[in-house]
């Protein structure tokens, strides 16, 4: 499974970006997303796909990996039509759940056949993940309903506060 997300459409769901966020400030709320999402990720970040608009950038850039996470900027056209194509490009589409707040981005996804979730349903996915490898959780000690009878409880205190024999 491939997760794509829309990635500045995320950041502004989960606060870490708003309306007059100057450029250096831009940068570092880029780099805590994607820190957070290779942590959260549980060592399985290479599903996570990022995609950043970058309409206005002065030159193409490839995908590069941070800490796992897949990263690309949209050249000259926004993260939407960026994912768009990455969608339509995907030999298996089942395969990939597009991430975004943004109504046509999902719509677009679910057209192809892809699954698409709302930042909400990511962020929820995200953190219920547990790695593959970590253990299952004990199950929950079966506790009696009621305390034990008084003659039984004097009978395990006496043998607990007994001394030992050697």
């Amino acid at each position: 499974m491939t997760v794509l997300i829309d990635g500045y459409n995320l950041m502004y769901a989960v606060g870490l970006t708003g309306p007059g966020l100057p450029k250096k400030g831009l940068e570092k709320a880029r780099t805590r997303l994607l820190d957070w999402l290779a942590d959260a990720a549980g060592g399985r970040a290479d599903l996570l796909r990022v995609v950043f608009d970058a309409r206005q950038g002065p030159f193409p850039s490839a995908e590069y990996g941070y800490r796992g996470v897949r990263v690309q900027f949209a050249f000259g056209q926004t993260a939407d039509e960026r994912i768009d194509e990455l969608v339509h490009a995907e030999r298996v589409p089942k395969a990939v759940v597009v991430v975004s707040n943004d109504n046509a981005v999902r719509a677009a996804g679910t057209a192809r056949g892809c699954a698409a979730w709302a930042c909400p349903e990511f962020v929820d996915w995200l953190l219920d993940r547990r790695p593959a490898d970590a253990p299952a959780p004990p199950p929950e000690a079966d506790k009696p309903a009621d305390p034990p009878p008084a003659d039984e409880l004097a009978a395990l205190l006496a043998a607990f506060n007994s001394p030992k024999r050697r």
